[in-house]
């Protein structure tokens, strides 16, 4: 039983959870009711998720495997080396991985676009080479995980909207786009928090991170992108008004842009371990926010 609690947080459930759930809302919240159509019936749709979430839990894993040292160094709970042992940990990433890129080439061709399955072979080497070097590295491997996240939202238009486009496919492609450059975006701020977090351990280990080589610098960065997107979502919400859906708009102030100025103000002042961490849960808990305000679209068409 602690053995399969382990392996449950070992692929990072609840975040493979909230995969699921962007992906499905991207689907039945944005593309559905703006394009009223789909070019993959709802088991395909599924596989589609399906294979999402087999490439980020073998990424995980991996990631896991070859951080088990600095894990130490940092403090972290530690799975692989106990109750979960390493030739295991690497099976599980490969049998992963590979149903995750297999799903990605059935359904590519499914789709009459067989190159889309690339897509899911880039995103499972990609998590390896993360893994394995450019998360020691200067800003790469904030930006790989970036990209990554993004192509979690960008991923269901390319296999639903560009085989079957329509006259309403556009507005529905930019609404997404905008969502993944909210997904890119939170995720390198809390990337670098997160850096930041680990910053003592990954220094023994001889880690050359942005955090790390330029500590200053990078928490200005995470300074005005916050602020960037606080403007950002603002507008949407006067938008919202103007349109009008006060629902919409009072979600997105509330449970959006409310919390993502609290967040800003405590990143002014912090400068410790805790206090990362903290900020790291707050940032993780908007993006959460930030994607479920795809429910809104649903009272709007």
């Amino acid at each position: 039983m602690v053995k399969l609690m382990d392996f449950f947080r070992l692929i990072r459930t609840k975040n493979l959870l909230i995969i699921a759930i962007s992906q499905y809302l991207i689907r039945y919240s944005i593309i559905i009711p703006m394009t009223d159509s789909k070019s993959l019936s709802d088991l395909q749709f599924f596989y589609l998720v399906l294979s999402t979430i087999f490439i980020a839990a073998a990424g995980y894993i991996i990631n896991d495997y070859f951080d088990t040292r600095v894990d130490r160094l940092n403090n972290r709970k530690l799975i692989i080396d106990y109750t979960i042992k390493r030739r295991e940990a690497i099976l599980l990433h490969f049998i992963f991985s590979g149903i995750g890129v297999f799903l990605g080439f059935f359904l590519g061709w499914r789709a009459g676009i067989l190159n889309l399955g690339f897509i899911n072979l880039f995103c499972s080497s990609a998590l390896w080479f993360y893994s394995t070097y450019f998360k020691r590295a200067y800003l790469s491997g904030n930006l790989l995980i970036s990209l990554l996240a993004a192509l979690v939202i960008l991923i269901i238009p390319l296999y639903e909207i560009i085989p079957n486009p329509n006259t309403n496919s556009e507005n529905a492609f930019y609404i997404i786009c905008g969502y993944a450059i909210f997904a890119f975006i939170t995720t390198f701020i809390r990337e670098i928090i997160k850096d930041f977090e680990d910053a003592s351990g990954d220094k023994k280990m001889g880690y050359t991170t942005f955090a790390i080589v330029s500590a200053k610098t990078a928490k200005k960065v995470v300074q005005s992108l916050s602020l960037m997107l606080i403007t950002i979502i603002g507008v949407v919400a006067y938008l919202q008004l103007k349109y009008p859906a006060y629902l919409a708009a009072a979600y997105v102030i509330l449970i959006v842009e409310v919390p993502f100025i609290y967040f800003f103000i405590k990143l002014i002042g912090v400068n410790d371990k805790k206090g990362y961490n903290y900020l790291s849960q707050t940032i993780k808990l908007i993006m959460l926010t930030g994607t479920l305000s795809m429910l809104v679209f649903t009272l709007l068409f």
